[in-house]
């Protein structure tokens, strides 16, 4: 019994394996998106000043420029490198805002950063996720500002350029 046993899980490992490997369209994955996945988890309602001023810096600014929205129970989380900065802002429930003003979310993060001289110079990447997607992205070279389902792909060069030919 032992033996079939044995036998039936090499057969089973095979099997699995053969459906991750042809399951798998061959084609790399573009680094960049599991670079922005991660950042995305970074985000938090209580954002350190050292360890993330821009992000306290805006949960204390929007908190006073944006009135309808729980902005209490705003995440943020900031990165920047060089000359540019990524924004994320996450709103666990966004069903609870109407569509029409979804955008004044992103646009008083924009104007929180409009206000300080350093930001100026810089160029902004804001990408605003809800609980399963993402909701709305604005970058230097263009918006997606549907308010429902927003293409997270814009915020990539924020990372660099794709390592994947052809992208």
């Amino acid at each position: 019994m032992q033996g079939f046993n044995g036998y039936l899980a090499a057969i089973i490992a095979v099997a699995f394996t053969s459906i991750t490997f042809y399951s798998c369209d061959g084609k790399p994955d573009d680094k960049r998106k599991v670079y922005l996945r991660e950042d995305q988890k970074k985000v938090t309602d209580a954002p350190d000043q050292k360890a993330d001023s821009i992000s306290y810096f805006l949960k204390g600014c929007v908190i006073k420029t944006l009135t309808g929205i729980e902005t209490d129970k705003l995440k943020y989380y900031s990165k920047e490198k060089n000359d540019t900065i990524l924004i994320i802002v996450k709103v666990e429930d966004m069903k609870g805002i109407e569509k029409s003003s979804r955008k004044e979310l992103l646009f008083a993060v924009e104007d929180c950063l409009k206000a300080v001289d350093y930001f100026n110079t810089k160029k902004i990447y804001i990408d605003v996720e809800g609980k399963y997607n993402t909701l709305l992205v604005k970058t230097p070279v263009e918006s997606n500002l549907s308010g429902k389902f927003a293409d997270n792909r814009l915020i990539l060069p924020f990372y660099g350029k794709s390592e994947i030919p052809n992208k």
